[in-house]
């Protein structure tokens, strides 16, 4: 929900937007980054951008272009060692829905990677493991299974199946874990 009263402190939006950059997962997009704040703050554009070329220039944000026509931001060590204080300085009221923005934003991306396999040859002989790992949407790690697979046929198949089946398989291990015998 958009906080209704204008926001024109340029510290403070400088601040809205180094919290935001510092709560998302990854570099933001500048469109990203522009609906996240504006989407939940009432913020002028121009303040917006003199904020964010602010801080730019002090260091506290990169500005980099991730292709030809997108350009990225990201939060630096020097931004990130200011969250004590502008986690401290943003509202709750302000926080609150960038975070449940952020998240919507990043759902789509958790998903595809919640399930994770990785085949690695255990020695020189031709064995190989699998690695495979089941995350939720807040990136919990839910589940890790390292299993000795033989061949590297094998351990292809092994992955393949752990990313097919990976709901069923952790219902079971939870339900055998947990049974009373």
């Amino acid at each position: 929900m958009l906080y209704q009263r204008e926001i024109d402190d340029s510290v403070l939006i400088q601040f809205i937007i180094l919290y935001t950059l510092y709560n998302a997962d990854m570099p933001l997009a500048y469109d990203d980054l522009l609906n996240l704040v504006l989407d939940n703050c009432n913020i002028s554009y121009p303040d917006f951008q003199l904020a964010l070329d602010n801080l730019v220039t002090t260091a506290h944000v990169t500005a980099s272009l991730e292709s030809e026509r997108r350009q990225v931001y990201a939060i630096t060590k020097k931004g990130e060692n200011t969250s004590d204080f502008f986690t401290r300085i943003v509202p709750v009221y302000i926080r609150e829905p960038i975070e449940d923005s952020i998240k919507r934003l990043f759902i789509a991306k958790r998903r595809r990677e919640a399930v994770r396999s990785n085949i690695v040859p255990v020695n020189t002989k031709g064995d190989y493991r699998v690695e495979c790992a089941l995350y939720d949407d807040d990136k919990t790690q839910l589940m890790e299974l390292n299993l000795f697979a033989g061949t590297r046929d094998d351990a292809e198949t092994m992955a393949r199946r752990f990313k097919e089946c990976y709901a069923d398989l952790y219902e079971d291990i939870i339900k055998a874990l947990s049974e009373k015998r």
